[in-house]
């Protein structure tokens, strides 16, 4: 019979019964049963044993690779050789058995003392053996629940659920996790408890089925294809368990989110508690809204401030938005809330479903508002409208799950939202602005020349004036900060501050009619003495144009001295930096030269953020990198920047091979390797700089840098300017190419960007 359990769980595997959910654990549960039915086949009910299922197998929601949870109850006799019998063979197939053996008063004990016992036995059901003994711990157990009160322990859980996960997740812990299935145990803990004292159970509530029945398909999926017991959503499962489930992944992933959020809106309302306190401005819309004596008003009647006010008052506003949509008291205002109210995000680096998202960038943008920075306190306080910011942070990704440019289509239902509100002009303009260009900033910092003036115009005149500069600076903070862990950090907050205040300066400087310009070749030589004057001019003559675009006077002296001093192959410099650390690499051009020192610095723990690369005219090459440690994000350890100059200079000479120390140290870190993903390679023209740009998305791993320079090196592309935007296992890197090497046909442009992406690892 054993046997036949497993014979099931293995083709289950392979193919589900039903929808994957509750008939795959009711089958499961009762082949199990009749094996253990037939393991204690031989136990005398009269002996006072009984055999009794808890947990998830208690509750005939027994997964894929779930423990077993066994008690062998008795009341008199030896039960050792019953418990032996039972749980020798689980353990031997490689069941993992959560097991006991109790007289009742034990058991009865044992669940006055713990909680986790207590609910574990709430829901116990005999599998096999004495029947009234199974009675006799019932009835213990009924006289327990008189005295213990559940839903004060259930409310704490709850809170500890949301405390962990402020904001429902896209990788989530299906079982324990926000929304997950251990609120939904928690319900009917309750109604179990219920039923035990004698009162009434409420049934289950709308959506509260369906919602198991998704979860419980979706932990069964990953069971199915992890091979073991694994309940978190990960990135790299999810094509996998779509599979099983015969769905497509953005289809899995709405039912997920959908059975979070009706979890979530069912213990909100199950378990009001849950909030210990409710903002007054959010409650008085509420009240203002619901009218007791007409029983309530057909249509929203707030302002743009009080709408406003109930955005920013945290779970109490998120509950009460909630309420007036379930009411239908929304629709007239947004109705294209709907689209975006369950829809999932795909991308590993987003943390969270777009409705969350949303809500979370409203608690980001108000923590900047009236946080201890005064930076961004500052700015808030020049924009003068906690309103604008408010609203262009809860609308900035309402365009997405439509198709198409999201932010394009978001800009247009911002401005009608905006008008249903009866915002005035200026605020619906700036709303609307925010909305159309909110990743302007951020993907112009992490892909595009700062340095470049013209790309600098180009931002600024598509923004088109300081207030709305404002505005999206503190979106764009807030909207990365709300999307994931890795989507802000010092570095990209340096890079968009830089573009920030260069837009400003642009911007004022337009409005002055004094045109922003670079630093000057003039100007570079007019800042030295005699003595360096004759060695620096030679320097900047034998570099190419756009060097002293990105280069101020001490870093190109830094150069220089090194340049000066070269007395092998190469030599390696090093700065301390308060966002990254400046690593500069001079040394005679030859074959691989590059890919040597991407190879080292990888090999070393050494993350590469940017890099700069010239080659002068006599063929010394000067590459510029930005770096930090690629674990912690700080400052590389002085003893490893040894190393790597140790390790260039040898591979240089043709004394060690840095590729096999790269293979090495992602061998090294294999547990933590990134999903794979298939690379995407395309080829533009950046009109402003009038660089060939080659943006490479792929997963992040050790090595990457190496191998994308040398695949690029290899199709006669150089290299001016490299930006490295890691994301969550995933990256985007931008390389600016001159331009003169790309191919002026379409088809030879193709077939280039083809080779390219062929040429990238997964």
């Amino acid at each position: 019979m054993l046997g036949d359990f497993l014979d099931l769980r293995e083709s289950l595997r392979s193919a589900p019964t039903g929808e994957g959910g509750i008939d795959v654990c009711a089958a499961l549960t009762s082949s199990l049963d009749e094996a253990v039915g037939a393991l204690t086949a031989r136990i005398d009910p009269s002996r006072g044993l009984a055999v009794v299922a808890t947990g998830g197998y208690g509750r005939a929601e027994l997964s894929l690779f779930s423990d077993v949870d066994l008690m062998v109850l008795h009341e008199t006799g030896d039960p050792a050789e019953a418990a032996a019998a039972l749980f020798r063979p689980l353990w031997d197939a490689g069941l993992r058995v959560g097991h006991s053996v109790r007289t009742v008063k034990e058991a009865t004990s044992a669940a006055r003392e713990r909680f986790d016992t207590f609910t574990t036995l709430l829901t116990s059901r005999l599998v096999a053996g004495d029947a009234a003994v199974f009675d006799r711990l019932t009835s213990d157990i009924a006289t327990v629940t008189r005295a213990r009160p559940l839903r004060r322990y259930l409310v704490g859980e709850e809170r500890e659920r949301r405390r962990l996960s402020p904001y429902l997740q896209m990788a989530t812990d299906v079982k324990a996790g926000r929304g997950g299935l251990r609120t939904l145990q928690g319900f009917e803990w309750e109604r179990r408890r219920e039923a035990l004292i004698g009162r009434f159970s409420a049934p289950e509530e709308p959506g509260e089925a369906e919602a198991n029945e998704t979860l419980l398909m979706i932990r069964n999926a990953l069971h199915a294809v992890a091979g073991r017991s694994y309940d978190v959503f990960a990135f790299d499962l999810r094509e996998a368990v779509a599979r099983w489930l015969g769905m497509d992944v953005y289809e899995v992933s709405e039912r997920l989110v959908r059975a979070l959020q009706i979890v979530d809106r069912l213990a909100d309302r199950r378990w009001p508690e849950i909030y210990q306190s409710g903002d007054s401005l959010a409650r008085r819309a509420w009240n203002r809204l619901t009218d007791s004596e007409s029983g309530g008003v057909e249509k929203t009647r707030l302002s743009p401030g009080e709408f406003a006010s109930v955005l920013r008052s945290g779970d109490q506003g998120r509950m009460t938005l909630e309420a007036l949509w379930s009411s239908g008291r929304l629709q007239d205002l947004m109705p294209e809330w709907e689209a975006v109210s369950a829809a999932p995000q795909l991308a590993p680096f987003h943390e969270h479903p777009v409705d969350a998202h949303l809500w979370r960038t409203v608690d980001e943008m108000q923590a900047l508002v009236d946080g201890d920075d005064t930076h961004y306190a500052g700015i808030a306080a020049e924009v003068g409208d906690a309103d604008v910011l408010t609203l262009a942070a809860f609308l900035h990704d309402i365009g997405k799950a439509r198709g198409g440019d999201h932010a394009r289509v978001g800009a247009k239902i911002a401005r009608s939202i905006c008008d249903r509100l009866g915002c005035d002009d200026e605020v619906a303009r700036l709303v609307e602005g925010a909305v159309r260009h909110h990743l302007i900033l951020s993907e112009t910092a992490t892909r595009r020349d700062l340095d470049d003036p013209a790309v600098v115009a180009e931002v600024g005149g598509v923004i088109g004036d300081l207030r709305l500069l404002d505005v999206i600076y503190l979106l764009t903070v807030a909207d990365s900060r709300a999307t994931g862990a890795t989507m802000w950090n010092e570095w990209k907050a340096t890079l968009v501050r830089t573009l920030y205040r260069r837009c400003s300066a642009h911007l004022e400087a337009a409005g002055s009619h004094s045109p922003m310009t670079g630093t000057t070749r003039e100007e570079l030589l007019a800042g030295v003495g005699d003595d360096l004057r004759s060695s620096l001019e030679s320097h900047l003559d034998a570099m190419p144009v756009e060097y002293l675009r990105g280069t101020p006077l001490n870093e190109v002296l830094w150069h220089l001295g090194l340049i000066e001093g070269l007395e092998s192959v190469s030599d390696l410099g090093v700065r301390a930096g308060e966002a990254a650390e400046s690593a500069v690499v001079v040394g005679r051009g030859r074959p691989g030269f590059r890919r040597v020192v991407a190879e080292s610095f990888a090999a070393h723990g050494i993350d590469v953020l940017e890099a700069r690369m010239a080659t002068r005219a006599d063929g010394i090459i000067v590459d510029a990198y930005k770096v930090r440690d690629d674990r912690t994000g700080g400052s590389v350890p002085s003893e490893r920047w040894g190393r790597a100059r140790s390790d260039i200079e040898a591979a240089l000479s043709g004394e060690l091979d840095t590729g096999s120390k790269v293979a090495a140290r992602a061998e090294a870190y294999s547990s933590v390797a990134p999903a794979r993903l298939q690379p995407e390679v395309r080829i533009s023209i950046d009109d402003a700089s009038d660089d060939g740009v080659v943006t490479v998305r792929c997963s992040d791993r050790v090595g990457r840098l190496a191998e994308i320079l040398t695949v690029l090196t290899e199709n006669g592309l150089e290299i001016r300017l490299a930006k490295l935007d890691s994301r969550q296992g995933e990256v985007v890197d931008t390389f600016h190419v001159r331009r003169d090497a790309l191919p002026v046909d379409p088809p030879s442009l193709e077939s280039l960007r083809v080779r390219i992406q062929s040429s990238v690892r997964p």
